[in-house]
């Protein structure tokens, strides 16, 4: 009986301090919400700073609490957060526009042990985007969209991130840059696992990808399951629309690949397209099969 009591009691104040714990991150989550909110769409860019000043030092103070490896901070919408599929890590990260020729970039890497790295932006200072290895102490900034897992030849796990960065007023950056982490388990940025032989006479070997485009223009990175590549818009060299810019970098219409071979992302200069007779649609239009709508749906008989 009283091993019942002494577990019964233990039990009720593991539960209690759980659902107080729970509480205190529901409460803390409305409040940095509230200023995630102002730091991305507030009009005034004084007041975008003030919040975002708020918010950082808020959702520090939140990740260094026990057990803040747990709450997934979902309500936090204007901020990225992308994890593997082992879940032994997650990466926050944000921008905030803080003048009109400035946007800041902001990231925080959670081991699931509650270790917590904080991302430095650096890019300023890199003087090779593609080919440097980087620390979280001067990360290249970027918004992440997508995170793939993959494996060196030599069995080291990576992790290839798909970021922007709004360089400055004029130019963008679409990136993959390769996380990894050494025997100590701390973050580094940047592996050899992208090659361009499309040059016979010069093979290169890059750390990460980098693409610099007009700002007013719109670029896709992405890795793309059916093709089983990842794809890129392929970018030309044309005067920019942007005024007191000169010449830029926008997309032509047509994709350059990196395929996976031999533990290397391949460049594909050309990627093989087929044109259809018709254009594509989500579902099949009505053609000689009877009982379909427009849609292709079967269309339900009244009684």
């Amino acid at each position: 009986m009283n091993n019942f009591k002494f577990f019964s009691t233990f039990c009720f104040l593991f539960l209690a301090a759980s659902f107080v714990a729970q509480c205190t991150f529901i409460e803390k989550e409305k409040e940095l919400a509230y200023h995630a909110d102002v730091m991305v769409n507030a009009a005034e860019a004084r007041h975008r700073v003030m919040a975002m000043e708020k918010f950082n030092i808020l959702f520090g103070e939140a990740l260094a609490l026990s057990d803040s490896y747990k709450f997934p901070f979902d309500s936090l919408k204007w901020i990225s957060k992308k994890s593997p599929k082992d879940n032994s890590f997650r990466i926050f990260t944000w921008e905030v526009k803080v003048s009109d020729s400035d946007v800041k970039n902001f990231g925080v890497l959670q081991k699931n042990d509650g270790t917590i790295f904080v991302l430095t932006d650096d890019i300023d200072n890199a003087e090779n985007l593609a080919e440097e290895e980087f620390s979280h102490e001067n990360w290249i900034g970027a918004l992440y969209y997508n995170l793939m897992e993959g494996t060196t030849t030599s069995g080291q796990p990576y992790y290839l991130l798909f970021g922007v960065n709004r360089w400055n007023k004029y130019e963008n950056v679409k990136l993959i840059d390769v996380l990894f982490f050494s025997k100590e388990g701390k973050p580094y940025f940047g592996l050899p696992i992208f090659k361009d032989n499309t040059n016979a006479d010069e093979v290169k070997i890059f750390n990460r990808l980098a693409f610099k485009y007009a700002a007013d223009a719109q670029v896709s990175l992405n890795y793309n399951p059916g093709m089983e590549m990842i794809m890129v818009d392929h970018l030309i060299r044309k005067m920019s629309r942007i005024q007191g810019q000169g010449e830029t970098l926008v997309p032509d219409g047509t994709y350059v690949g990196y395929s996976y071979k031999n533990g290397y992302w391949n460049k594909i200069d050309k990627i093989a397209t087929e044109i259809m007779d018709t254009a594509p649609r989500p579902k099949p239009v009505l053609d000689e099969r009877k009982g379909m709508n427009l849609n292709g749906d079967q269309i339900k008989k009244s009684k």
